[in-house]
This record gives structure tokens, sequence and C-alpha cells, in this order.
């Protein structure tokens, strides 16, 4: 039932739409008019206000086609992770790629390609469904920021899917970490450093000893503790007073990422107050994690949904974040589907046309899934 030649040529046309992170405002004029033109209504919400940016999340709603079926939400983000200005994309032995010059932006516009591309077969087949809720969001490279501004009660599904992980399609992401930043002060005492270097508290040395022993890397399976910044001193002949460091703590369990946090402040205290200095120490919540089981619904619905469309299932964990994160926070079961982009967020990006085309199929049957589900209640 797809056309796999529309198909192809909408994604040709979205990845040639300009759209990094707050800039999304052609982007979503242009779904906007693909969703007039398939007399889906859409409205586009205040989300940029909420960050700076120039454009809010479109938003659709399809009716069901007979009363009691399952409502779901199909989703993919509108940003992509660096400009597609001038992309040359070429389609060449049933892949495509752009000339190297740019990203491709297959993430996320093979997630938008796929969704508008089940909206068109559901009509043209006349096809039925349950309610369906159409969100594409904004500047989820940079945090998830449309999804975030999301309100539950704006939504009635009860079930989503967004379009948007890497794995080949029929993988599906059931469990992914929470993040927490966290920002280390080391606080020590100035003094020249060559005249009266004993009088000083050396914090960059403080904060040495404590990164010296702390566990970063992998922890577990997909959690993680990283140091990526740090800042402090102020001239080579003083002895440093105060030193910054920035990081964050990834973990799919509330209580280790709580555990990871607790070690690390507790190492850089007893260091400083051992050198006779002190730290202040800050967490910001960047999104939850998420873990879903066979016993969800979701999980049964897209399972049995990817091995109606001729494949097998593969349910995995995943080490990143998505806007699959924030709709899990707000109390809608969702998983993240695999889409097969190769080299994303790099100018080697590229997909197949048989990935583009899997995923809407598995899509497609996700909807059918759902409103059979639906009406044998």
């Amino acid at each position: 039932m797809i056309d796999r030649q529309r198909l192809v040529q909408t994604f040709l046309d979205l990845v040639r739409i300009d759209g990094t992170s707050g800039n999304e405002a052609a982007m979503a004029q242009a779904l906007t008019a693909r969703l007039t033109a398939l007399r889906i209504p859409s409205q586009q919400d205040a989300a940029g206000s909420s960050f700076a940016g120039n454009a809010g999340n479109v938003i659709a709603r399809l009716e069901a086609t007979a009363p009691g079926m399952l409502p779901i939400v199909l989703s993919a983000h509108m940003d992509t992770v660096q400009s597609t200005r001038d992309i040359k994309p070429a389609l060449r032995d049933g892949i495509i790629a752009s000339d190297q010059t740019t990203i491709l932006g297959a993430d996320d516009r093979a997630g938008i390609s796929a969704i508008l591309e089940i909206l068109a077969v559901l009509k043209e087949r006349d096809l039925p469904h349950g309610p369906i809720e159409i969100v594409f969001t904004v500047a989820e490279e940079i945090g998830m920021h449309g999804a975030k501004f999301l309100k539950r009660s704006d939504l009635q599904a009860r079930l989503g899917f967004v379009f948007d992980s890497s794995a080949p399609p029929g993988n599906v992401v059931v469990q992914a970490p929470g993040a927490v930043a966290f920002k280390i002060f080391v606080l020590g005492k100035a003094a020249h450093a060559a005249v009266w270097p004993e009088k000083g508290i050396h914090a960059i040395q403080i904060a040495g000893r404590a990164l010296a022993d702390l566990k970063l890397g992998r922890i577990g399976e997909i959690g993680t503790v990283n140091v990526g910044l740090i800042q402090g001193g102020k001239a080579i002949n003083v002895v440093p007073d105060r030193v910054e460091i920035q990081g964050e703590v990834r973990s799919s369990d509330e209580k280790e990422l709580g555990a990871l946090l607790h070690d690390i402040k507790q190492r850089f205290t007893a260091v400083a107050e051992k050198a006779g200095g002190s730290i202040a120490f800050e967490t910001t919540r960047k999104y939850a994690g998420f873990r879903l089981t066979d016993q969800d619904q979701v999980i049964q619905v897209v399972t049995a949904a990817i091995a109606q469309a001729g494949y097998q299932p593969q349910t995995i964990k995943y080490p990143g974040g998505s806007d699959a994160n924030v709709f899990n926070e707000k109390g809608i079961p969702t998983v993240n589907l695999g889409l097969g982009v190769h080299g994303a967020h790099s100018l080697q990006e590229s997909i197949t046309v048989d990935n583009l085309a899997t995923t809407t199929k598995i899509g497609l049957e996700i909807v059918n899934t759902a409103a059979q589900l639906g009406s044998a209640k």
C-alpha cells in the first residue's frame, strides 16, 4: 500500500528544508501545508517561546473511523543537529545520501516522512483506525524542549510511538536512561604562587585528586558518568581558589542516578575538606529515564505490528535520550522505533529506501494493530 516513489520524494523534499534547533519555522510551515493537503487539521503551539526558538510543535489530529478505538500518538522531531543548507541529496543504488558537504538530515526527516506516508495511505485507502495524534516537535536535539512543552492534558493518546532511533527497522527502544547534569564548584584559597604558596589552598589540585579516583564512563548496561568541562584559575602566578567542573550522570534507574550523584558529591567533599577547602554542588535534571516490559500494552502492540509486517521484533536498550523519554515521563507509555539511519549526525549520514519503506510499513501495522485492539473491546 505504500507509495515508495512518493515516500522517497517526500524525504528528498524535507531534507532540503533547513531547520536546525530553534530555527524550525520553515519546516513547521511545510508540514502544516502537507497536513492541510491531506485534509488533516493542525495547529502550532508556543513551544518556541520557551527557549527563544522561531517555531512551535506542529500538532494534528486524525479522528477515529469508529468509536471506542485506542488513541495513539505518532511523533518525530523537526530539527536537525547541523544545517542542511545547500544540501545535494542523491539516490544511488537504493541509498540516499548527501554529497558529504552537509549532513543528510535523515535524523529525523526520515521519521517525519514515514508518518506523512502513513497518513496519506490511511486517507487514500480509507483504512480503519483509531484516534491518531501527530506531534512534530521542535528542539529535540538540544534537550527535547518541544516535547517538554507539551501538556499531558492536551493529548488523548494512551500509547506513543516515536520515529527517531538509528537502530534497524524492527528494533524498538524499550529502555533508555534519564540524565542529570551537575556542576561542582571547588573552593580553595588564593595566594601568590611564588611568595606565599603555602598560604593558598589549591583548588585545581583538589579537583584533580577527586577526579583521579572518580569512576567515569559506562555504568552498567546503559548508564554513564562523564565530566566534560573544567574551568578555573586566574593567572599562572596565583594559587587558584576556584574551579568549576561540569558533567552528567545517566541511568534508567532513579535510585542509581541518586546514588551516583551522591557518590560524586561525597568524593569531592572529602578531598576538599582534607585540603582545607570546600565545594558547592548543583544538579539539573535534563530528562527522566524509562523502562518498559512485555507486560506493557505499548510493547504488545509494537511487537505484534512488527511481526505482522513480516519482520522479527527486537527490543533494545539505548544509552541516549529522545522525545520518548519525555512522553513516558508525561504518562504516555512510548517506544522509540528504529529507522535504520547510518552515520547519524555526521557528513556520512545515509538511509536506504528499503529502510525508509520498512519503517513506514511497520508504522501502518502499528495503526492497524491498535485499531484492532480497540475494536475488540
